[in-house]
């Protein structure tokens, strides 16, 4: 039985991809991350980061001589959330199986959006034309994600789950332009925050807290440095109210939810290596375990011997409501 559980981050900056000599350390990718929980692969937005997933994805679909099935989840529809899905190739793979999740309740569905960015207007392949199978739903905050041995599926709380079971819970934040969706991802009692694309409240976001509450690994936005943020960083205005956070916002969230590790998430691609280095020694003396994400960091968070004892032993898991 695989116990792997592992995060990799492949794009983790925020608006619009940076390449360049001042980006190499942390990357200038927009935003993508991938999980892999056993043999189940969950990849969090699709950014530019997603097409060397992409890629690796395929690489791996070849050697195990099947398609790969994935469930993909967007936190929310802004460009640099879905810009590299077009390029992804294990969507245009016949074996392949996409489950794509996103925010309901938009103007526009999750479909309605990703045909629009392949229209022939914009895109040269629409997205009837990737051949890959795609489950492509828009879901909302009450409801709950499960992929277990009956596939992927949405449940209500309140329901009685096998223990091998994947479950994504939903929180939606106001705290950004047009609302985004947090996501907790958890498995044989580990859990994971992904928290992008969020502003922090005076005295700290206490639904995102409580939300949150003893994850193992929290992602958190942290695009902007207090002085940026505030309108004191020379040549940058201030960004209250543009719907993301500062390290030290992402560090008084992690601190009150008494999580694990934080990573610092979404980084401003106006910011060089050394000015994101800067925002990971600020999180270190608000937070000491924190980092901040780069192109290819990976996270294991691979169970313990105790942890797996205790799943195989409780074979079954309930999904609380809220």
């Amino acid at each position: 039985m695989n116990d792997e559980l592992k995060i990799k981050f492949w794009g983790v900056r925020g608006s619009y991809p940076t390449p360049g000599a001042g980006t190499i350390k942390y990357g200038g990718n927009t935003a993508c991350v991938e999980i892999r929980a056993g043999e189940r692969t969950l990849v969090l937005d699709a950014g530019t980061g997603i097409i060397p997933l992409g890629r690796e994805l395929a690489r791996r679909a070849s050697t195990e001589k099947r398609g790969p099935e994935l469930l993909l989840l967007f936190s929310h529809l802004h460009h640099d959330h879905t810009q590299g899905f077009p390029f992804f190739v294990p969507a245009y793979m016949p074996g392949a199986r996409l489950h794509i999740l996103g925010p309901d309740g938009t103007t526009e569905s999750l479909k309605q959006v990703l045909e629009h960015n392949q229209s022939s207007e914009t895109f040269p392949i629409s997205l009837r034309d990737m051949a890959s199978s795609k489950d492509i739903q828009s879901v909302q905050e009450s409801q709950v994600i499960v992929w277990d041995e009956e596939g992927v599926r949405l449940v209500g709380p309140g329901v009685w789950l096998r223990s091998e079971a994947l479950v994504i819970r939903i929180h939606k934040s106001y705290a950004h332009p047009g609302g985004v969706f947090v996501y907790r991802i958890s498995w044989r009692g580990k859990s994971i925050v992904y928290a992008t694309d969020t502003e922090g409240y005076v005295g700290t976001d206490r639904k995102l807290v409580s939300f949150a509450r003893d994850a193992d690994v929290l992602i958190h936005d942290a695009q902007y440095s207090d002085a940026h943020y505030g309108g004191q960083l020379a040549g940058f205005p201030s960004t209250q109210g543009y719907g993301h956070s500062t390290a030290t916002m992402a560090c008084e969230v992690a601190a009150s939810a008494e999580t694990g590790q934080l990573i610092l998430f979404h980084h401003d691609p106006a910011y060089s290596d050394e000015m994101v280095a800067a925002q990971e020694n600020t999180a270190k003396a608000n937070f000491p375990d924190s980092c901040a994400a780069y192109e290819g960091l990976e996270i294991d968070l691979r169970p313990s011997s105790e942890t797996r004892r205790g799943a195989m032993e409780r074979d079954v898991q309930y999904v609380k409501n809220g």
